[in-house]
């Protein structure tokens, strides 16, 4: 095969991979007894701001209150001086997960280091695709705005570590609930969540409750940027046990990890999950975007204690949608939902309604929109600054008019 051809094959699968993997869609379904929905009686999915109010309270208003807290508005000079700040200060290998995101006219266009993550740029790029894809099919109109876009699955602005002088709108970072109820900071870092876009799943998926097998299933991939003993290794390895075996069907479909020896098996689509009435969520790098997947599924989410969140965690409730468990206790967690049909049932029959309202690709991408609306609200000048704005931008054009207004600024002294 001519190494061109095999080059290009190759960067075709590792971009598939990045969107579907066999965990997640089945090509097929030959289980006759699992049943796909794409309605829900009773449940509409959520199409305007009013409807996503709920998950807007829940989580976008926490991620805005550092910002709202400063007590002025923002400019286009805090923007610049966060580009500023990100080529000046960050480390290089954190500059190559951000790309700089322009929506004009209702047409998205962003820039991106040149040595930046090819995965990092293909998240952006699907979701340039699927803005513009509701744009034409559903007649939404984005605000006008410029902001930094994360790729990487981890939060990058950490006040007193990472400057951000504007937010940076990314994929996860970790919250804790008590501090943030009791008026303190609910995050060491300041980055407005933007959901997901790159695994969509929009069935419910069904299986009858008396034939689903009475185990925590889980498979999952293991990668480097992960910890060695992630918790994805720590329950495959009480998987293995005498009593774990009992109550868990656990697996590590992929290992990426130098320092994990495991035997490995064979990934199981996500579709077939449903045969399974215990669903284990365990974090990735961060909170596992698989989670949206679980919740469309009629079985019971058992769901590691992590304070990783994606952008609607803080809609969910332990016991009214999850079970909480860790490595320590997870045989006994699963022992004591034996008998506890019925609960664990209305459970998964509410985490189906909120995952059909709220988590399908035009929910999330409304999400994404109203996201905008609220953080171009913060600045006092962004509709003037984006006149400025170069069709043909660069990071390049953003610290060169930076300096102009430096020098500018110095000159009226």
């Amino acid at each position: 095969m001519p190494k061109l051809l095999l080059a290009l094959l190759l960067a075709a699968t590792r971009a598939t991979a990045i969107l579907h993997t066999d965990l997640f869609n089945a090509t097929k379904v030959t289980d006759p007894d699992i049943v796909i929905r794409k309605e829900l009686p009773g449940v509409s999915r959520a199409a305007t701001e009013e409807d996503l109010e709920p998950l807007l309270r829940d989580n976008l208003e926490p991620d805005l209150r550092p910002w709202k807290a400063k007590g002025r508005p923002l400019t286009k000079m805090d923007f610049l001086n966060f580009l500023h700040e990100i080529d000046t200060q960050w480390m290089e290998y954190r500059r190559h997960f951000i790309a700089v995101v322009l929506i004009r006219n209702n047409v998205m266009k962003w820039w991106a280091y040149p040595k930046a993550r090819g995965w990092c740029t293909r998240r952006v790029k699907f979701i340039e695709e699927q803005f513009h894809g509701f744009v034409e099919s559903r007649g939404l109109k984005f605000p006008d705005v410029v902001y930094v876009m994360n790729g990487y699955d981890k939060p990058l602005c950490e006040p007193g570590v990472t400057n951000c002088s504007a937010p940076l709108f990314t994929f996860d970072k970790r919250w804790n609930a008590t501090a943030y109820a009791a008026g303190l900071p609910g995050s060491a870092h300041d980055d407005v969540l933007h959901p997901v876009m790159n695994h969509p799943f929009e069935e419910l998926i069904d299986y009858p409750w008396e034939k689903k097998i009475e185990k925590g299933f889980m498979r999952v991939g293991v990668y480097a940027a992960m910890p060695f003993n992630c918790s994805r290794v720590l329950i495959n390895k009480v998987g293995q046990t005498k009593a774990g075996r009992e109550v868990l069907d656990v697996g590590i479909y992929q290992n990426r990890h130098w320092k994990v020896k495991v035997k490995t098996v064979p990934p199981v689509p996500m579709e077939e999950h449903a045969r399974w009435k215990w669903l284990l969520n365990t974090d990735g790098q961060s909170a596992s975007w698989r989670l949206a997947k679980l919740l469309a599924i009629n079985s019971a989410v058992i769901k590691h204690r992590s304070d990783a969140i994606e952008y609607y965690y803080r809609s969910l409730k332990e016991g009214e949608n999850y079970i909480s468990f860790d490595y320590t206790d997870v045989v006994k967690v699963l022992k004591g939902l034996r008998g506890r049909d019925a609960e664990l049932q209305a459970m998964a029959a509410r985490n189906q309604a909120f995952a059909y309202r709220y988590l399908s690709q035009f929910s999330r991408t409304l999400y994404a929109k109203v996201s905008f609306d609220r953080y171009k609200a913060l600045f006092s000048d962004m509709d003037d600054f984006i006149k400025e704005i170069p069709d043909d931008f660069s990071l390049e054009w953003f610290l060169n008019r930076r300096q102009e207004l430096v020098e500018k600024q110095q000159g009226a002294r």
